[in-house]
């Protein structure tokens, strides 16, 4: 990483966290069979991730729930492959500003909307994700614990050293599903 590189994403960091000491969100702690409207964000490193992400989509749909999906994508040839779907949109460089704040109309939509739950699937700490996540209006937050997500995040999934992105999604699942039950 280059020192410019790192200086912006240290400013990054360092105006996310006054950003988000201003948020004004309604929480409430919601399971997956309670929720209506669940976002998705990710990481998109490779095609591997976007199958296994989409699976999980599509799981979520099967069970009644409307799903949007934001994913994070640093090279524009590796969506181009995929067919644009309703429930899908990604974001990429053009859309951040110099601190990698997501500046586009898709990632400002997504933050707005006040899903009742949002799922962060990334398994490494993306300035970008974690700005979506952070400033996100969603009522409850679940995710993979890190220092960088600390404050964040509702409910920090904790993964052996190197958690995988199918051991996230299982403990998602799990976590999601047995919390706050009546």
């Amino acid at each position: 990483m280059s020192i410019v590189t790192n200086i912006r994403k240290k400013i990054g960091a360092f105006a996310l966290k006054r950003e988000h000491s201003h948020e004004n969100r309604s929480r409430k702690i919601c399971n997956l069979s309670e929720a209506k409207n669940i976002g998705v964000v990710y990481s998109l490193p490779d095609e591997e991730t976007y199958r296994k992400v989409s699976a999980y989509v599509k799981r979520l749909q099967d069970s009644g729930k409307k799903v949007k999906a934001l994913g994070y994508v640093e090279s524009k040839a590796l969506t181009g492959q995929f067919l644009p779907k309703l429930a899908y949109d990604f974001l990429y460089p053009t859309g951040l500003n110099w601190n990698y704040k997501p500046v586009s109309v898709k990632a400002k939509d997504f933050i707005e909307f006040e899903f009742d739950i949002l799922i962060d699937l990334s398994t490494v700490n993306d300035l970008p994700v974690l700005y979506i996540t952070a400033l996100s209006k969603a009522k409850f937050k679940a995710g993979m614990q890190s220092d960088e997500r600390a404050g964040y995040l509702d409910l920090m999934i904790s993964l052996k050293d190197n958690g995988t992105l199918d051991e996230l999604i299982t403990q998602v699942d799990h976590y999601l599903s047995i919390i706050n039950k009546e």
